[in-house]
């Protein structure tokens, strides 16, 4: 059956070549797409999982860093520190500003500023430069450094204040914004509030009773609510799925929708083409069972040829889309790609619906016709 499903498959090549590529460029589409969704969540909630904090403490109805406001007394990271079981709190600022890094470019900067004196809140990710900064210094992600042509020692103006970058983080982009860190007392001067925090950060002794510490934390204000670093890396991560990701969930499936179609035109395109060769088959005993696995054989072997040729698309044009789009971070990973191939294999079997149902309704006596 295989050499005869091959036969037939390639007795048109021009057609099948452009099956193929037509496939392949889909599969590569959704690989990349997949992969920018794994990297957005990535850049989402790295910080939050990487960080060394075990509390985040902030004001009620607040429960992400992402898109939820907050505003917090800064003074009650001094009260926190004198919960029994709590080693250190420190309050983090988040401010969302507009950068200028020329007199032309301008980006807006998603930036944490952290106790430097504690150091409670620094990012865990800096791969280039030092978290420790002095005044007016600044950590940038590596995906705003390379959009920029940024780079240790380079300088940027947030609100007319020169900061220079002391470090470059990785794993911090949240493809809308990328996150940048600098001190506390730079953030005040930034905001112009002085003593207002939007979290206040925790991190508890060895042993520490987490619910114990965060009914305390509650006594403190009722007006606060507190989250564990899992709880808050669920929330900022169910904040990013109901966001811009269900858009990327939208395409894929789009585009697997596509795939389905390009097979079943090709299959049915070739069914019509070969209604006597089929006929001939029929004619000669072949079983209508047979002739459908011959069907489903030729679908199969197009749906992961044109898998293969997304593979190769992909590692061509990725290295070249991410030139163009720096911002964008991708994550290709092991299951996705598993995931992808098995939908290749489910679509080529459904793909195949449509011409075997052209199949049934071809008698053995077609192949007498003049």
């Amino acid at each position: 059956m295989v050499p005869l499903a091959r036969r037939m498959l390639f007795r048109d090549r021009g057609r099948l070549l452009v099956t193929v590529t037509g496939l392949g460029s889909t599969v590569s589409l959704i690989l990349f797409l997949l992969a920018v969704y794994d990297g957005v969540r990535d850049g989402t909630t790295n910080y939050v999982r990487t960080a060394v904090i075990d509390l985040w403490v902030c004001q009620k109805n607040a429960n992400n860093l992402i898109k939820s406001s907050s505003f917090v007394p800064a003074s009650r990271a001094g009260e926190i520190s004198g919960i029994p079981g709590v080693l250190g709190a420190a309050p983090l600022m988040r401010i969302i500003t507009r950068a200028r890094i020329s007199q032309r470019d301008t980006s807006t900067l998603f930036i944490l500023a952290f106790d430097p004196r504690t150091r409670i809140g620094e990012p865990a990710s800096v791969a280039e430069g030092t978290p420790r900064l002095a005044r007016h210094e600044i950590i940038l992600d590596r995906s705003f450094a390379q959009k920029y042509g940024l780079a240790i020692g380079s300088v940027l103006h947030i609100q007319e204040t020169p900061f220079r970058v002391a470090g470059i983080s990785e794993g911090t982009n949240a493809l809308l914004a990328q996150f940048a860190f600098v001190r506390i007392d730079d953030g005040e001067e930034l905001l112009g509030i002085p003593g207002i925090a939007s979290f206040i950060l925790v991190r508890l002794a060895p042993g520490a009773n987490v619910r114990q510490v965060s009914d305390a934390v509650r006594r403190l204000d009722d007006r606060l609510t507190v989250f564990t670093r899992d709880e808050f890396v669920a929330n900022n991560l169910a904040e990013i799925q109901t966001g811009v990701l269900p858009i990327f969930g939208a395409i894929i499936v789009f585009g697997a929708i596509v795939c389905g179609l390009v097979i079943a035109l090709m299959l049915y395109s070739s069914v019509l083409e070969r209604r006597e060769d089929y006929a001939t088959l029929k004619a000669l005993g072949a079983s209508q069972r047979y002739l459908l696995r011959l069907i489903v054989v030729q679908s199969i072997a197009g749906s992961l040829s044109g898998f293969v040729c997304g593979l190769i698309v992909t590692a061509a044009t990725t290295p070249v889309l991410l030139h163009f789009a720096p911002s964008v971070t991708v994550h290709y990973t092991l299951p996705a790609g598993l995931i992808v191939f098995a939908g290749s294999i489910l679509i080529s079997v459904l793909g195949a619906a449509v011409p075997i149902q052209l199949l049934r309704r071809i008698y053995p006596a077609e192949v007498f016709r003049a």
